[in-house]
């Protein structure tokens, strides 16, 4: 008797859909490392102007390009409180598809776990209706004697 598990296609479309979470979450958290790259990026490149400005104001320096670096600081800053939305937007897009793999890997695990108990209660039987035969055959030998 060969073992059948009845759910076996509905694992099998468990374990594709705990694959497409894992591709979805890959691609998720590679996104939020890059928007948090660039973000982090501007930060340091907003600090390094903010010192150059702090000094700018230190020397004699035209109006004009002050102005010009103060306007080039609030556009900047801009960029990052966009940035920085688009990162937390990334971020919580991260949780959700880390969310949908550990549902998916539970589900397919349920499911493994289902299977391997039956197989067991399957073998289990086999092992006994093979005990009942072979004590068939030796009460029928025993007989025969």
């Amino acid at each position: 008797m060969i073992f059948e598990f009845k759910m076996e296609k509905l694992l099998r479309l468990k374990i594709r859909e705990k694959e497409q979470a894992e591709v979805s979450y890959a691609a998720s958290v590679d996104r939020f490392e890059e928007l948090a790259q660039t973000l982090f990026q501007l930060l340091k490149q907003r600090e390094r102007i903010e010192e150059h400005s702090s000094h700018q104001f230190r020397q004699k320096v035209v109006i004009n390009e002050l102005q010009q670096t103060q306007r080039f600081l609030l556009s900047l800053s801009q960029r990052i409180a966009d940035l920085h939305e688009r990162v937390l937007h990334a971020r919580r897009e991260m949780n959700e598809a880390q969310q949908w793999l550990v549902e998916k890997t539970t589900d397919v695990k349920k499911l493994e776990k289902l299977k391997e108990k039956r197989e067991e209660v399957h073998k289990e039987h086999i092992r006994l209706y093979e005990m009942k035969e072979s004590d068939e055959v030796a009460v029928r030998r025993y007989i025969n004697v």
